[in-house]
């Protein structure tokens, strides 16, 4: 039976999401040749052209080997680390995000990483330091006891004696605009609060207060801090509402570039590059006029992100992502649906309620595999923080650019920006404080995921029907309207 094309992609983009899960249990290392890429290009081209039923297992081989050609050389490389480990070793790499600040020392991130006798190494070094003004893109040499991976890491180094630090010239064009930017902020908020506004608005979380964040753990609300989908939709809906008004080409291409610059800004994040793939598709597809399934969307974006970092599969922020976009696509048109039918639509309160407990949903196994405790009143939480983060963020913005241009305007808008943001630090506080609500559990235990049962189950359901649907012959009242 002959097919539409999009079919082989969907099943090239599942068969890249499973293949990730198996080679990484597995650990496959056979398909680190390049023989593997030319064999999953073909499959794939072959299964469009043809557009059968029988060969959609062709597009699904074929992101199989294409991811699993992706990940080999990381477990390829993992021989080479196993010589080195409990040996001092000399590493050069680049910080590849933000420093993330915790106890008084600096978390960092390196990847590009190169041995002192000019050997490459893949995947991703953790280490620690203090005192040492480093940032985003700069070049690290470190020397110290190279110990075992653990979590997306290959390997770390704990105390490093730093060799040398270099920044590149003339560096990185978005991070001194963000830095010159956020130090106008700093000027107008305290402390607490301007780390909350930057976590938002520029993806700068370091700042912000350990016992802060750990409320924010406890209480479900760890997403609101960091830049995600929410925050750049925030920003493409202005850019359209602005832009839309000159033409339909004008709306996509400054909505695209806003994209760009964005994530330029806030720095290459699981989060972000599933955000960027989800809006840029989208406004693809609303300026031709053609309309994606969530599911596909979905699916998609996965697909997309693992080809670019196969470790995305097991990183929280990527895990919490796609779950919660998963809820506000899939979940809450059912749960609308539901309650209120096919014809009515919900108001603001009501469908905030909706999205809010359909994302809650699928973060909640997440949420309790990592860190084996969830709050059984986060969705209250979110319900009154949520709604505000877009008043934040535009206050936080107004106040970086009259800091700029026009600073008596720059202290009225920051103490109006004040007012939200103690809002939303009484709201944390009181909810951390109900730990009678706390459920807690032993981390790290798979069989939390046993609760996407019900869910699984009504999606496969709701699939079937679809399909169905789409079988369905025409109603005698339509017949003729389609002679």
């Amino acid at each position: 039976m002959k097919i539409h094309a999009s079919w082989n992609i969907i099943l090239f983009a599942i068969g890249i999401i499973f293949g990730d899960i198996l080679a990484n249990i597995l650990q496959l290392k056979f398909f680190s040749s390049w023989l593997w890429l030319v064999l999953s290009i073909l499959l794939l081209v072959f299964s469009i052209i043809v557009s059968r039923v029988p060969f959609l297992l062709l597009a699904f081989a074929s992101g199989f080997i294409l991811i699993s050609f992706r990940v080999a050389p990381n477990f390829l490389a993992q021989d080479i680390y196993q010589d080195l480990y409990n040996q001092v070793a000399t590493i050069s790499g680049q910080v590849s995000k933000d420093p993330d600040e915790s106890n008084g020392k600096l978390n960092l991130a390196l990847n590009n990483l190169v041995l002192e006798n000019g050997t490459k190494l893949s995947g991703t070094l953790f280490t620690q330091v203090v005192n040492l003004d480093v940032r985003r893109s700069d070049y690290l040499t470190i020397s110290g006891e190279l110990l075992p991976s653990f979590g997306t890491y290959s390997a770390s180094i704990f105390r490093p004696e730093i060799v040398n630090l270099a920044r590149p010239e003339p560096g990185d064009l978005f991070l001194q605009i963000r830095d010159f930017f956020a130090q106008g902020i700093k000027d107008y908020l305290p402390a607490k609060e301007v780390s909350i506004g930057l976590g938002y608005l520029l993806g700068q979380k370091s700042g912000v207060d350990e016992s802060f964040s750990e409320a924010l753990r406890v209480v479900g609300l760890t997403h609101i801090i960091v830049t995600s989908g929410a925050h750049l939709g925030i920003l493409i809906g202005v850019a359209r509402k602005i832009f839309g008004k000159i033409s339909r080409f004008a709306s996509l291409l400054f909505s695209i570039i806003f994209t760009i610059i964005f994530i330029g800004i806030t720095g290459v994040s699981a989060s972000m590059l599933r955000a960027s793939f989800v809006v840029i598709l989208s406004l693809i597809c609303w300026y031709y006029g053609r309309h994606i399934h969530p599911a596909r969307l979905i699916l998609l974006a996965a697909a997309t992100t693992l080809i670019i970092s196969p470790s995305y599969i097991s990183e929280l922020g990527w895990l919490l992502s796609f779950a919660s976009f998963s809820g506000i696509m899939i979940v809450a048109p059912f749960l609308t649906k539901f309650f209120y039918g096919p014809q009515r639509k919900p108001g603001f309160l009501p469908s905030t309620i909706i999205s809010t407990l359909s994302a809650s949903i699928l973060c909640i196994p997440i949420l309790l595999y990592f860190f084996g405790s969830i709050s059984l009143i986060s969705i209250f939480a979110n319900l009154l923080i949520l709604p505000t983060i877009s008043i934040a963020m535009g206050l936080t913005f107004l106040t970086g650019v009259f800091a700029i241009f026009l600073p008596f305007l720059a202290n009225l808008v920051s103490k109006l920006a004040l007012i939200v943001f103690d809002y939303q630090i009484i709201v944390v506080e009181f909810f951390y404080d109900k730990k009678m609500f706390l459920v807690e559990l032993p981390s790290e235990n798979p069989l939390v995921f046993l609760l996407y049962l019900p869910v699984a189950a009504i999606a496969i359901i709701k699939f079937f029907l679809y399909l169905k649907a789409r079988r369905r012959p025409p109603s005698k009242f339509i017949k003729p309207m389609l002679a």
